[in-house]
């Protein structure tokens, strides 16, 4: 399986906030965008074991030290088009901040988000899809010191 980023620069962008407004985005509530390849032939657990540890090891919950919430998304890698025309927008105008022409293609999420009780402490959400629709679910509760 391949993970790539559907814009580096968009993404260190929104993860350092410099180049973004912030009337528009909120440097604390961060979106990451990426494109999956090769992952034909993986079962649902092999995905998301590969995309946890992937989401590990770009975003070590110690380093996110500024950030209340990172929602890492996957989309399914497409022969033709661009994504990253969409980004922006998208970031920006929708609630979920999802690709909105690209629903179908949306391959899984993984979320990171800082528990108020305890700010050493994070959420773990995974959730894979399929074809836009809901198709597992794990949650989990991690270390950030």
């Amino acid at each position: 399986m391949v993970v790539e980023p559907i814009s580096k620069e968009f993404n260190d962008e929104y993860l350092t906030g410099k180049g973004l407004d912030t009337n528009f985005f909120n440097p604390t509530d961060v979106m990451q965008y990426y494109q999956v390849s090769n992952y034909g032939g993986l079962t649902a657990d092999q995905i998301f074991a590969r995309l946890h540890d992937f989401s590990i090891a770009s975003y070590p919950p110690r380093k996110l030290t500024h950030i209340q919430q990172l929602t890492i998304l996957f989309y399914k890698q497409k022969l033709f088009v661009d994504y990253r025309d969409h980004l922006y927008e998208s970031a920006r105008d929708n609630d979920t901040r999802r690709l909105s022409d690209y629903h179908d293609d949306l391959l899984a999420s993984i979320s990171f988000e800082r528990l108020k009780d305890d700010p050493r402490k994070m959420s773990l959400q995974k959730i894979l899809y399929n074809k836009g629709k809901f198709q597992k679910e794990m949650n989990d509760t991690i270390s950030a010191p």
